[in-house]
């Protein structure tokens, strides 16, 4: 393990990643036998310990976007503007393991505890934690907010979502895809009831990025169409964000002294 302003650098004969305890954020995650990181990072991330993290998978918690649930939180909750606490780390040959937690600072009022664990073996398993130790139900929403790195936004598609219906954040409007996803121009949609895995069909870089995911009921798929402050030139076309999620109606609703986890986990091969 190296640790470097805040950034840990774990790495075996599978697998190589960087996680961030500013965000609870994992930075990159490449096997070996890619030559492409599976993760996209914004090139001018200040990593200021201010401001979030753009790219690796940010943990939206407990709040999604600007949904009016827990709106006294931050925009995407704070998780992804904490320090969190490097609680474990294991690295074996074949093996990377972490966990990480947060208490939420007294300013929020909230008596709750999160926890991220990673393990990557052949794959990545990513896992958010969350515990009510109060005495009252808490209800919230929240997004696994993974930046796919992709070669190109037009050369992707992505399968799996095809027969669901999404609300378009953009005009606010429900609809019911009826194909596999291919995007042109800006994109921002909440697919409604997804389970299932969801493909990302890369031909640039001939690789399918497979996301399996539990204790979700919604997926976020998003992409800009234009360049934000983190980004460089034209860095917006080499990403796409598919995110495990609960959000909007769909939101968690967490009994007292009861824990409730979401996870994904993405693997990768090369197009047959």
């Amino acid at each position: 393990m190296m640790k470097e302003n805040g950034i840990i650098h774990l790495s075996n004969k599978m697998a190589e990643c960087k996680i961030s305890l500013w965000g609870g954020n994992l930075l990159s995650y490449r096997p070996k036998s890619e030559e492409h990181d599976i993760f996209w990072l914004g090139d001018l991330n200040k990593f200021d310990n201010n401001q979030a993290i753009r790219g690796g998978i940010p943990v939206c918690w407990p709040r999604f976007a600007e949904e009016e649930l827990n709106n006294h939180l931050p925009r995407h909750g704070f998780a992804r503007l904490s320090t969190w606490t490097l609680q474990k780390v294991n690295v074996d040959e074949t093996k990377i393991e972490a966990e990480l937690s947060l208490i939420p600072e007294e300013k929020y009022n909230l008596n709750l505890s999160a926890k991220l664990f990673l393990k990557i073996t052949d794959k990545l398993e990513y896992t958010l934690e969350t515990t009510n130790h109060g005495a009252e139900e808490f209800s919230f929403s929240e997004a696994l907010h993974a930046y796919f790195n992709i070669s190109s936004i037009k050369d992707i598609e992505i399968q799996g979502l095809s027969g669901h219906r999404y609300k378009n954040s953009l005009d606010g409007k429900f609809y019911t895809l009826e194909n596999n996803l291919r995007i042109n121009g800006e994109f921002d949609s909440i697919f409604l009831e997804q389970t299932q895995p969801v493909k990302i069909i890369d031909k640039g870089f001939e690789r399918e990025i497979t996301i399996e995911k539990q204790g979700s009921n919604t997926t976020v798929v998003w992409n800009p169409a234009k360049d934000l402050a983190e980004m460089s030139q034209d860095q917006y076309k080499t990403f796409v964000c598919v995110e495990p999620s609960n959000v909007g109606e769909h939101c968690i609703k967490l009994a007292p002294k009861t824990t409730h986890t979401i996870s994904s986990t993405i693997s990768v091969q090369k197009m047959r």
